[in-house]
């Protein structure tokens, strides 16, 4: 049986004008989906029943400032700070190899940034995925195993 570590994982994101780049330096990133549930109970009944509706997801990335170039650090920042609002795709790894990975288009919903004497200077960000609409061809979240 094969595990993950966390060491494996990584983060690539694209904001709406750029491309497909890693974010370098994450130090960790989570994702939590949430699904509603609709009480559906008719009158005279003993028991409650339930039926799912929709699902929900956010999360966090957290990676070490770096002022290096050719990553997307940069444009993850700008996003948060000038963007527009559009969705941005993000890819989050769970190992090196082999694809794994969970793949939605999400907005950037806050950043928090923190630096302390003898410190790295970190940054978290949150997100908010979006998911697809029903009309279009879009998938929503994908998560490749």
């Amino acid at each position: 049986m094969a595990f993950f570590k966390g060491e494996e994982g990584s983060v690539n994101f694209k904001s709406s004008s750029g491309t497909t780049e890693a974010i370098v330096s994450t130090t960790a990133w989570s994702f939590s989906t949430t699904r509603d549930v609709i009480e559906c109970t008719a009158h005279g009944a003993t028991q409650r029943r339930y039926v799912p509706s929709l699902v929900s997801a956010t999360g966090t990335i957290d990676f070490l400032y770096s002022a290096a170039s050719g990553n997307e650090t940069a444009n993850l920042l700008q996003e948060v700070v000038a963007g527009n609002g559009e969705d941005a795709e993000f890819e989050l790894f769970i190992g090196t190899s082999g694809g794994k990975k969970i793949t939605f288009n999400g907005i950037i919903t806050s950043m928090d940034t923190g630096t302390a004497l003898g410190d790295l200077t970190t940054i978290s960000c949150g997100f908010q995925a979006s998911m697809s609409d029903p009309s279009s061809a879009a998938t929503g979240i994908v998560i490749a195993a």
